[in-house]
Order: structure tokens, then sequence, then C-alpha cells
């Protein structure tokens, strides 16, 4: 062989050479698809969110400024979210998660009070008085939740179980608090009602109260953690993360009372490289 064509396949040899550790190179810095390895795709996928809640309202609150008003403890009620996530892939096993989300945290609270006996009008013999009061709360907000997710094992070919955890910050844009008092016994009576109260079925129901909670804070901090899986869809076009999550509030309703808010959130996110 002539020296001309053996520099020429020298040169030849170092350009491919070259030209294999530009496509590695390239192949590593765009990340695969880790449900797709041989399909790179962009390190931020997007999508919506939706998911029902289960709250837990505790502590304890009266409305009404009166030693007859219960106080209540504890209420609970579901709700709904919908809104946007985002995530940013790593190379490694986590990712980092964003979200933006409308919520709402219902609750229903429920007291008896101390049945009474009294005389009816027209009677001379007692009758028992049972009476209940109940606090039906509106609370809904708009919350961006930043989160550490980690991929914990893998299930099945396209299915990975992800822990996932991070701060929740919420900006409160509603709470109302509606509460009634209702004459359960005897069938053929109504309240007497010397404050004017708003009176409902006949005189058998007041409202005691309704409006906005008082002394509601405008802001809320927590802390979400929780567990999900990382499915596939549509030839891993789309990414589905349905999990279960635990939402601990570290602020209060009120700046005035003990009451707390603790939120159980089943949740669906879907995210695509777009």
């Amino acid at each position: 062989m002539n020296r001309p064509r053996a520099s020429l396949l020298l040169l030849c040899g170092m350009f491919l050479l070259d030209a294999s550790g530009l496509v590695a190179q390239r192949s590593y810095s765009t990340d695969p698809n880790p449900l797709d390895p041989g399909k790179p795709r962009s390190q931020i996928v997007i999508g919506p969110t939706v998911g029902v809640t289960r709250n837990w309202h505790t502590g304890g609150f009266r409305t009404v400024d009166d030693p007859n008003c219960p106080i209540f403890q504890q209420g609970a009620g579901w709700g709904i979210l919908a809104g946007l996530t985002a995530e940013y892939q790593t190379k490694w096993q986590w990712t980092v998660v964003g979200r933006v989300s409308y919520q709402t945290r219902p609750g229903a609270f429920r007291q008896h009070l101390p049945d009474v006996e009294v005389i009816l009008p027209g009677s001379q013999r007692p009758t028992n008085q049972t009476v209940q009061t109940d606090a039906n709360i509106t609370y809904n907000l708009i919350a961006a939740e930043l989160a550490y997710n980690y991929r914990v094992a893998r299930l099945a070919s396209n299915v990975f179980l992800n822990v996932e955890a991070g701060p929740a910050f919420g900006y409160v844009v509603g709470g109302t608090n509606r509460q009634i008092q209702d004459l359960l016994e005897p069938q053929n009576a109504r309240f007497l009602n010397p404050d004017d109260y708003p009176e409902e079925n006949n005189g058998r129901r007041l409202v005691l109260f309704d409006g906005d909670i008082p002394g509601r804070n405008s802001a809320r901090l927590s802390m979400k953690g929780g567990v999900q899986l990382e499915i596939g869809l549509f030839r891993n076009e789309w990414i589905m993360y349905p999990g279960i999550y635990f939402d601990y509030g570290l602020t209060r309703v009120t700046n005035n009372e003990n009451w707390n808010l603790n939120t159980a959130m089943f949740q669906v996110d879907f995210r695509h490289a777009f």
C-alpha cells in the first residue's frame, strides 16, 4: 500500500472514531426516554393534572359568640382539583416536578346540643327537644407545588414506582361558613327566635351565620408527599402518573383559632414533550 492511500485511510479512521464519539455524547446529553430508551426526548414535559381531595378540618372554632353555641372540633369533606404540571427530567433516577392547580377543600361539621324538656303551647306535658347544629365550610385556593421525585423500582416494562415530596404554597381565593341550627324534635314545634336570625323550614331552622370565615388567613403553607406510578401511554408519547398524596398543613385556616386543615389527594398527572 502506498503512503498517500495509507494516510487517507488513517484520516478516515480518525474521522469515524470522532463521529462515533459525537453520536455517543449526543445520545447521553439528550437523556433517552426511560420508558423508550431508543427515542430521545425533551428534558421538560408538561400536561394537565386532575384529582379529588379528602379534607379533614380539625382544631376547633365557634362562629357565634354564645356559650350555648358548641365548639366545632372535627369536620370532613370531598373536593376536586385541576391544573397544570411540569417535570424536569435528568439522566439519573430523580426529577423535579412542579404543579399549579385550583383546589376545593370543603368540610362539614355537626354537633348535637344536649336534649332538654320543653312544654309546648296548649300542652301541660313536657316533651323532649332535640337540636343539632351544622357548619358547612367552603375553602378554595390556588396552589403551587415544587417536589422532588425519585424512581424506586420498575414494576413492568413501562411501569415504574416513584416517591415524591416537597413544599406547597396556597393562595386562598375563598372561604365561607354557613352555620345553621335545626330543630329535630318535636315535629310540631318551631324555634323561638328572639334574636331575629333568618329562618328556614317554617321556623324549624335558624341561620346563625352565613358569610366569609372570620379571621381567615389569605395564604397556606404545607408539605406534600406520596407515591405514584409512572405509566407510558400511546407508545410512550404520553406518560401518566396516578398517585396518592398527603398534604400536611403547616399554617392555620384562621389567625385566631387552632383550626388546621390536612388533605389526602388522589391525583393523576399527564405529561408530554411538546
